[in-house]
């Protein structure tokens, strides 16, 4: 048997949830299926929205009233294209959730606060709905199918809203589930159930996870993670042009990249899948052919060294200096201990060989809450000048390079910072594992998207890109653009790749960050541009 998990994207309207309908027969006449759904797309996030305009004493009914027309639309199509579907049972479902849904929010209001347990049950609404309309449009084709409750069988413990699952408890619990393939299962992802019995959520996107976990539990041959983009890249496609889609990751690789920012994988994902060995599979719902790319113990043969770049924005560091560092035992314990008891994830850590100093980077959204922490636990050492007061720097964005190759291969740290370099970065700080199989730099966020492009270009192509900027655009710049837009061919055949990013006359400037289409009528566009020339 196969889970194959569908994210929000794929279950954006009826016509991608008979899609999703289309891949899962597929699958389950083959080797039988069980499926995890996200919530609709978009409906996790009014939900989470509604909580919080709620506890803030706002008017929610606008954004209430989407959240019902969004949901029942998708219901009113179905009933219109899918012959047989009965929508009566479904409609008493979706208005009963949503005069629950309805409850909370004015208990909210109410209390001008929205207490985590019961945010946890508003948030997996979207979830339940989903399985529930699937499950109809089964019903309809002739389809028996079971769905599965997590809160029955996934237990997991945490925070109410990030809860990590035991996967050794809650496999035990799946003995009673029929996986012979003879029904379609279908379970809801993002849910599990506390040792309280209050039902918890796995953290935002956590779909992805629940689906590692099935597949664990109902020991599946295959975990299939259907999203809206044809598998991992070596960087981000929307950021980087010309970023190479991969066809193998190993596990760690894929962690490493899931944890440095990819967005396709959710970082907790890898743990249950690498532990039971159970090959992973990205493939996209919106094209279904697209081989997609294999996460497993087998490495790729067409990229041996490095698999791929990625960053984190949004990133703060903190620096914990002074005298009192040198040969003083436990007092990194104690800053890690400080940031342990407060919940705050730490994503890189340097220190330097004298001691006299550690670094650590974590999300900027808890910065203020971290410094106040510090300051509170040190204060001692900070008043009598045995530790430097902390500095923190803000607006910083961490650049990973990975691959496991990486190990076997001399030169590439000296490459990655040389093409750091070249895009006219500093380094704040580097890290590396003694795994060797990723290496990381901390810069200035403002700098993160030119410098993965740059390290990009030297890893992944052979091309040699010149960016121009043309100030004089009479006569002869007029003719030189002309000749840069015929010769494009002939430069490609080089390897050079040469575009235009800005075009000045005395006056005026246009800049486009996509290069200037020299074949359409630029001169319009600098004439109509607002920015003047400096």
């Amino acid at each position: 048997m196969k889970v194959l998990k569908f994210g929000g994207s794929s279950l954006a309207d009826a016509e991608r949830y008979l899609r999703v309908k289309d891949i899962s027969m597929s699958c389950h006449t083959e080797t039988g299926a069980a499926v995890v759904l996200s919530a609709p797309k978009g409906v996790t996030n009014a939900l989470s929205l509604l909580c919080e305009e709620a506890a803030a004493g706002k008017d929610y009914g606008e954004l209430f009233a989407k959240l019902n027309m969004v949901l029942f639309g998708i219901l009113d199509d179905l009933q219109k294209n899918v012959p047989n579907f009965t929508s009566t049972k479904l409609s008493e479902f979706v208005q009963k959730t949503l005069n629950e849904l309805n409850q909370h929010l004015e208990g909210f209001a109410l209390l001008q606060c929205a207490p985590e347990q019961v945010v946890a049950k508003v948030l997996s609404v979207g979830e339940y709905v989903s399985v529930n309309i699937f499950s109809e449009i089964l019903n309809a084709i002739g389809q028996s199918n079971t769905i599965i409750d997590p809160v029955d069988y996934i237990i997991a413990e945490g925070d109410y809203l990030d809860s990590i699952a035991d996967v050794s408890a809650s496999k035990a619990r799946f003995s009673d589930v029929d996986n012979s393939g003879k029904d379609v299962l279908i379970m809801p992802g993002f849910v599990a159930v506390n040792e309280a019995g209050e039902k918890v959520t796995l953290g935002r996107n956590g779909s992805d996870y629940s689906a590692a976990i099935l597949a664990a539990c109902i020991d599946a041959e295959c975990c299939e993670i259907w999203t809206d983009v044809d598998g991992v890249y070596n960087a981000d496609p929307n950021q980087v042009d010309g970023a190479v889609l991969l066809d193998k990751l190993t596990y760690q690789e894929a962690m490493e990249l899931s944890y440095f920012g990819a967005k396709v994988l959710h970082p907790k994902t890898i743990g249950p899948i690498a532990q039971h060995h159970i090959p992973c599979l990205i493939r996209n719902t919106l094209n279904p052919a697209a081989p997609g790319t294999l996460i497993s113990n087998e490495a790729s043969t067409k990229w041996t060294s490095v698999k791929g770049i990625s960053h984190l924005d949004d990133m703060t560091m903190f620096n914990v200096a002074g005298p009192g560092m040198k040969g003083m035992v436990g007092m990194a314990s104690r800053v890690f201990e400080v940031m342990s008891n407060a919940n705050v994830s730490i994503s890189l850590i340097t220190q330097s060989s004298s001691e006299y100093s550690i670094s650590f980077c974590i999300h900027s959204k808890d910065a203020d809450r971290a410094l106040d922490l510090l300051e509170d636990s040190f204060a001692l050492e900070l008043s009598n000048q045995l530790l430097d007061p902390i500095e923190v720097r803000h607006d910083l964005a961490i650049v990973t390079l990975v691959g496991d190759g990486m190990r076997h291969s001399k030169g590439l740290a000296a490459k990655f910072f040389s093409s750091l370099s070249q895009a006219r970065v500093n380094n704040v700080a580097i890290a590396q594992g003694s795994s060797e199989r990723s290496i990381s730099t901390v810069i200035e966020a403002a700098k993160a998207k030119k410098a993965v492009k740059v390290v990009h270009l030297n890893f992944f192509s052979n091309l040699h890109a010149i960016d121009a900027f043309l100030v004089g655009c009479g006569s002869v710049g007029k003719e030189l653009l002309e000749q840069i837009s015929r010769q494009q061919a002939s430069l490609l055949e080089r390897n050079i790749s040469l575009n235009v990013y800005g075009i000045a006359n005395s006056k005026k400037l246009l800049l486009q960050a996509g290069g200037v289409d020299l074949n359409s009528p630029w001169e319009d566009s600098l004439n109509q541009s607002e920015t003047p020339f400096s």
